[in-house]
């Protein structure tokens, strides 16, 4: 296993992937936007010798680009962003007729509360030889944000993930898990998640000395499990970033720091999209979030490793670094209400989260970028 740290670092190594690949590349993604991020890939997968290529990007592509939604009035008025949404339509366009066709998982179609949930899932698999997983999506702002993949060479996992992508494709997301060379691997289909929950909740309860968490987005189930772990005398740190995308998920998690005792540090620089908690000697990463999003409502993928060199990696070049870097939070009378806020907000919105989940029971066919109707992609 390799940390790909950063955007650059991600695609120096998975253009040389695509470019041996020799059967198959399959990508999903969140964002697949019409940037040099976007554009790289679809470069790229055209260029590829492999037979069959395939990416699914989840239908909040087609409404939010460069974190904005593109359909209001403001947007509509923004001609360079305009100019993106064109050219990822384009980008779209031309990898269908290049024999390398993109579909939209989970349309949303007259019900925009589903956005609030969504197919979050980061994942490739080429040629059942290798694999990543991790936050980084194909949009040049996520490329720039402090994030990370995981290149990991296994025909076991390149297989597993494989096998989970032609599911997504057809529509029908499953939740899945395996145990791989020693490694946990889990997918949750969206619709309660309790496999991915219950892994990292027994992980986190085996805790005896040091538990740092770094993840821009956290709430309940971990609050809680990371007060407990507390209580029983573990050091317990969550790192997120100072300059934050949703505010009330920092103010929340400086509230329940308040309540359950554990240390939240703040991470100044750029945004960190970062998902990885170190727990003793063992690794959680994957596309998931710490919170009640990702692990109830959403399709995530997770991994659970102890492997000593991607330890000890993470560590070297992201969690202790990043500690050491790290600022205490101000403690203005201000910012006190605004956690208080946070907090019961955060609380709040747990329960409705829960009921706009996807419901359907038979498969959610994909959609085009074009036409906006449900459309399957070919078997």
């Amino acid at each position: 296993m390799t940390l790909c740290l950063g955007g650059a670092e991600f695609w120096e190594h998975l253009e040389r992937d695509i470019r041996a690949a020799r059967d198959y590349v399959y990508v999903q993604t969140l964002s697949f936007e019409g940037d040099a991020a976007g554009l790289g890939l679809a470069g790229a997968l055209l260029a590829c010798a492999a037979p069959r290529k395939r990416i699914v990007v989840d239908a909040v592509t087609k409404y939010l680009i460069n974190d904005r939604f593109i359909g209001l009035p403001a947007a509509r008025r923004d001609a360079v962003l305009q100019r993106e949404v064109a050219a990822t339509g384009e980008m779209c366009d031309r990898l269908d007729r290049g024999g390398v066709p993109v579909r939209f998982s989970w349309p949303v179609g007259r019900r925009f509360h589903r956005l609030v949930v969504r197919n979050h899932k980061k994942l490739i698999a080429i040629d059942d030889r290798i694999a990543y997983l991790g936050g980084i999506n194909f949009s040049d702002h996520n490329f720039a944000w402090h994030d990370f993949m995981i290149r990991i060479e296994s025909p076991g996992i390149a297989a597993f993930l494989r096998e989970d992508f032609e599911h997504t494709w057809r529509g029908d997301d499953r939740a899945s898990a395996a145990e791989i060379d020693g490694d946990e691997i889990m997918v949750g289909e969206g619709r309660g998640n309790s496999g991915l929950r219950d892994a990292v909740s027994r992980a986190l309860d085996r805790a005896t000395d040091r538990i740092v968490v770094q993840c821009p987005y956290v709430s309940e189930p971990f609050w809680s499990a990371l007060g407990r772990a507390h209580r029983r005398g573990v050091h317990v740190t969550v790192m997120m970033p100072e300059e934050h995308n949703r505010a009330v998920m920092k103010w929340g998690t400086l509230d329940a720091s308040r309540r359950e005792g554990f240390e939240v540090l703040m991470l100044p620089g750029p945004m960190t999209h970062a998902k990885v908690m170190r727990i003793d000697d063992v690794l959680v990463l994957g596309s998931a979030n710490f919170d009640y999003v990702s692990f109830r409502v959403q399709p995530e993928v997770v991994l659970i490793t102890s492997a000593p060199g991607l330890v000890r990696e993470i560590g070297e070049r992201i969690l202790e670094p990043d500690l050491a870097r790290c600022r205490e939070p101000t403690k203005e009378r201000r910012q006190r209400w605004r956690e208080r806020l946070g907090g019961i907000a955060m609380r709040a919105l747990e329960p409705p989260s829960s009921w706009v989940r996807e419901r359907r029971s038979g498969p959610i066919p994909l959609a085009t970028w074009r036409d906006g109707l449900a459309k399957p992609g070919p078997g």
